[in-house]
């Protein structure tokens, strides 16, 4: 729910009234053509001889359901591939715009006065009108200005998952698990009674003065070192992308514009998943190594590894952590 400290109305928009229109029995190919003669990346698409309003057609639109599909631009209609969504009124709320184009997210919304189309209505020309309307209710910390603090808390946050997780593991700086080296010599097969620990690392095993890569390990094991090295990479990889995806996701929030839930949750989540793995398959295989190979927790490691997981997790659910202050509430409530 928000507060606001104005209403405001399309009408108070700078209405684009250079638009292009086409007719639903146009093809792709004709609209994309149009789009290049105009300069423009969305049409309105009207009712063949009349002028009412059945959709929009983007250039994305065209990429994605057209080009990317292998379809035939000049047999295609542009109404097979247009979206559908509801116009707006001058006297159409800014939010309600806003949101519309958000819900589908697409970038354009046609604007109608008297039935009749007057123009198109961007998502860009909402963004500034938005931040003053929405108060932020839901989290437990009261703050000022909410989606700045949770930008800056989440990038933080993953970029401190990322590099406790994955890039100081990766360097040895801290280890999976500990076991004895002679005996994990003697499991690789190489006859030593060297005394003292060797450690497991994302891609590695270090000794006192050797250094064991688990793709040399898989050449005389095999088995789950294999899914080991897999996983690893997993969490390298999901380590990164989830760090720029909630990054990304952050930033754009602050512009109250939508992401996927791909993007949003699935992707830093598949990080916790990997890196939680990653402990559970090093576990199995050293429990059930033959000859058995002594072993305990690295527990600098697995502290570590949960600091990073709780950082992560926090960064995902940043929504609901802060919320608008009483301050701030009241100091709009007497604005309006």
């Amino acid at each position: 729910m928000g507060l606001s400290k104005n209403e405001f109305y399309v009408k108070d928009l700078v209405i684009d009234d250079e638009y292009g229109t086409i007719s639903s029995d146009a093809t792709v190919k004709e609209a994309a053509n149009l789009m290049k003669e105009i300069g423009i990346p969305d049409l309105v698409v009207l009712e063949n001889n009349t002028d009412k309003i059945l959709g929009v057609i983007g250039d994305f639109d065209i990429i994605q359901n057209v080009v990317a599909e292998g379809s035939d631009p000049s047999t295609v209609k542009v109404v097979d591939v247009m979206y559908i969504i509801e116009p707006v009124t001058l006297e159409t709320p800014v939010e309600d715009a806003f949101g519309r184009m958000r819900d589908l997210q697409v970038n354009v919304v046609p604007v109608v006065k008297n039935g009749k189309l007057k123009g198109v209505c961007t998502i860009q020309d909402c963004w500034s009108y938005i931040p003053d309307q929405i108060v932020d209710e839901v989290g437990l910390i009261p703050i000022r200005n909410t989606k700045v603090v949770e930008f800056w808390f989440a990038s933080v946050a993953a970029i401190l998952a990322l590099l406790l997780g994955v890039i100081l593991p990766m360097a040895g700086v801290f280890a999976f698990f500990d076991a004895d080296q002679s005996e994990l010599l003697t499991y690789l097969g190489i006859a030593d009674l060297r005394s003292g620990f060797a450690t497991f690392h994302l891609f590695e095993a270090r000794g006192t003065d050797f250094f064991i890569p688990l793709t040399d390990i898989i050449l005389k094991q095999g088995g789950v070192w294999v899914l080991i090295l897999i996983n690893s990479f997993l969490v390298l990889i999901f380590g990164i992308i989830g760090m720029f995806s909630i990054i990304y996701n952050s930033f754009i929030d602050i512009r109250y514009a939508a992401t996927g839930k791909l993007i949003r949750y699935i992707i830093p989540s598949l990080f916790i998943v990997f890196l939680i793995f990653q402990w559970i398959l090093y576990s199995i295989v050293l429990a059930t190594a033959v000859p058995s190979i002594s072993y305990i927790i690295d527990g600098l490691g697995l502290g570590m590894s949960i600091l990073s997981l709780v950082l992560m997790l926090l960064a995902i659910l940043r929504d609901y952590i802060f919320r608008e202050n009483e301050f701030s509430k009241k100091g709009l409530s007497e604005e309006i």
